[in-house]
């Protein structure tokens, strides 16, 4: 996706509005907590193993592709603690891939984070780790939102150019609404899921 234009920009605040105007009051609830949520989690784990939270976002993170959320942490507490243990990625089982039940143990053992080459996953982690409100994750469902369409999760990919602009836009229209943009962007997630799955 190349740089988008004014008009596309336009359409997308105004999809937006009309999807956050369908929030009910327990998403609104729900999404304003959730990132709070994870962080306390992180904070949690990094606390009892030593740890701290960007390296255990970045576990999550890496332990989260076609994984349920609640699936997601205990899998996280379980490579810590197998690590804590001296075990290796081989010797304990979690619900994702092998490939990146590898990549959590790397994260701890050699400190190996995700970096901004990789936009989405950053932005996550970031949001996570440090509930920083300059990161915002452009996930399939942002993108869904924010045209509209059930875009489809091979093609929910876009350019560096396109998702800052698409991340500035989602922030600023959340601080207009008293909101942070990490929590704007978890309601419309809660609604998107809602809408789109109906």
């Amino acid at each position: 996706m190349k740089k988008l234009t004014k008009y596309e920009l336009t359409k997308i605040e105004a999809n937006l509005d009309s999807l956050f105007n369908l929030a009910t009051k327990t998403e609104i609830q729900v999404g304003k907590r959730w990132y709070k949520q994870a962080y306390k989690i992180c904070l949690d784990i990094s606390n009892y193993y030593k740890s701290n939270t960007i390296t255990v976002a970045n576990v999550l993170s890496a332990l989260s592709p076609r994984n349920k959320w609640e699936q997601n942490i205990k899998d996280t507490w379980k490579v810590f603690e197998a690590f804590k243990d001296g075990k290796k990625a081989e010797d304990i089982k979690v619900c994702t891939f092998h490939t990146n039940k590898f990549k959590a143990f790397n994260c701890i053992e050699n400190n190996v984070l995700i970096t901004e080459s990789s936009l989405k996953t950053f932005n996550f982690v970031n949001n996570i780790a440090y509930l920083s409100t300059s990161h915002l994750t452009i996930d399939i469902w942002h993108l869904r939102a924010c045209f509209d369409k059930k875009i489809k999760i091979d093609s929910a990919s876009i350019g560096r150019i396109a998702y800052e602009q698409i991340k500035n836009l989602t922030i600023k229209k959340a601080e207009k609404l008293g909101l942070k943009g990490y929590e704007f962007q978890a309601i419309l997630w809660l609604v998107c899921q809602r809408t789109y799955n109906n």
